[in-house]
């Protein structure tokens, strides 16, 4: 079962798969006319004083549907995924990651911003969002958008459930020696208690947990990074040649030649900042807001502190303190890193990001799941759904890492694939929003006054 997963997932995420992502995202790029680099200020000013927030139009503020979302997507792939992406990549895989991170900030304004305008107010009073909606009211196509919510209510319960937990359960089994079955049953029972009241309760631990779960990381990346200072050219130089050309084999490391380098690279990337693949418009088409364009600065804002910020940080890590080398892999690789630089309190900071970044990105992918499968069974769905889901959790201490995350790779590039179709089909209705928000907002306008 492991190996035909593995093989599936290396076909999926072969050269079509990898160029349609990318293709994509530079598409986007071009005819939104390049909205990440133009309006990244003005992301930064919704960020720090948030469009006024209406009631009437959403379940949690703009900024709770951000931390929200970066719940989801600052997760364990920006410590397991990164490494498992250099491991089997080499060096240039981190440059691939920039890559997809810099393309992937057009596509989540794209995929946010017509979550915003698609979106419906179910039967229980709660907003529902999400590609689902936008193939199905935009398009026209129903069937598709059962394919979608199907994808990604199973990707939910058998990859996100697993990778998390699997992260979290190596690197407490190397740093405290805890079985994976105590781990992962732990990381259940305290996700249950916070899904429990859905989308509100959600936004809730949220605002709390991602910033600072974020700052502790960071914090101590960047005391490794010090330490390892006189390293930094060198990687970074590493991270440039190796994106064009490979590398051989060297200590723990196996070698790499540049479609690994590209494949893992963007893979990673994506798994890590789920640009494309339809996740992150759920949480943001809960937003009080009636500004989709406001909604989708804010929401592309998630992708570079997944990608350039936190990935980066580990990446440069594993390479300037050599780490990389070892024959690790996954969090314990990571650690190990950390160690290098911060001694036994390395350990001790990539057990708390671990711990922490997983239960963020299993309490909002609780609220996706549970919102597809109200979109294909009603909002009753909910409440069996939350109970499968801390069910499944437990999965995470069954498998391998690589196993693990070739069965995320897989989902994940099935769910992406209708998406990114219905990012290219829709993008003219997204540019005349940007065109009348941006005359909205001329010199004189009632807007501006």
């Amino acid at each position: 079962m492991s190996q035909w997963i593995q093989s599936a997932s290396d076909f999926l995420w072969g050269l079509p798969m990898l160029s349609l992502v990318l293709g994509v995202g530079i598409y986007l790029l071009v005819r939104l006319r390049a909205v990440q680099i133009r309006q990244f200020g003005g992301a930064l000013r919704d960020l720090i004083q948030p469009p006024a927030a209406d009631a009437s139009a959403g379940d949690i503020t703009p900024y709770a549907a951000l931390m929200t979302a970066v719940g989801g997507i600052v997760g364990n792939g920006n410590i397991a995924g990164v490494a498992t992406a250099i491991t089997s990549g080499g060096p240039g895989a981190l440059f691939w990651m920039w890559i997809s991170g810099l393309v992937g900030m057009g596509t989540m304004f794209a995929e946010s911003v017509l979550g915003i305008v698609y979106r419906r107010k179910g039967e229980d009073g709660l907003f529902l969002g999400g590609p689902m909606y936008y193939l199905e009211d935009g398009l026209g196509w129903p069937g598709v958008a059962t394919f979608f919510a199907i994808g990604m209510a199973l990707k939910t319960l058998l990859a996100t459930t697993t990778v998390q937990s699997n992260s979290m359960s190596l690197v407490a089994a190397s740093e405290l020696g805890w079985s994976p079955t105590f781990t992962c049953a732990l990381a259940a029972l305290i996700t249950g208690a916070a899904v429990i009241g859905g989308v509100r309760s959600i936004a809730r631990v949220s605002e709390i947990l991602s910033p600072f779960m974020g700052l502790l990381y960071l914090v101590g990346a960047i005391g490794v990074l010090w330490a390892f200072r006189s390293e930094l050219a060198a990687s970074l130089a590493l991270v440039i040649e190796h994106a064009f050309t490979p590398i051989a084999a060297g200590g723990g490391f196996l070698g790499a030649s540049v479609r690994q380098a590209f494949r893992f690279g963007v893979a990673r990337g994506v798994y890590s900042n789920e640009a494309g693949t339809g996740s992150v418009p759920i949480a943001h088409a809960s937003a009080r807001t009636n500004n989709p364009v406001a909604q989708g600065r804010i929401a592309m804002l998630g992708v570079f502190l997944d990608t350039m910020v936190v990935s980066s940080a580990t990446g440069l890590v594993l390479l300037a303190s050599g780490a990389w080398r070892s024959g690790l892999e996954s969090t314990t690789l990571t650690a190990r890193a950390f160690a290098e630089g911060l001694g036994q309190m390395g350990g001790t900071v990539v057990l708390a990001a671990s711990l922490l970044f997983g239960l963020s990105t299993l309490i909002t992918w609780a609220f996706y799941g549970e919102q597809c499968a109200a979109y294909l069974l009603g909002p009753r769905a909910r409440g069996p759904y939350r109970l499968l889901y801390c069910v499944a959790i437990m999965g995470g201490g069954l498998a391998g890492a690589r196993a693990t995350w070739a069965w995320a790779d897989l989902l994940n590039g099935v769910m992406a694939i209708p998406n990114l179709v219905a990012l290219v089909l829709l993008v003219g209705p997204v540019a005349r929003r940007m065109v009348a928000a941006s005359r909205d907002h001329l010199p004189g306008s009632a807007d501006s006054s």
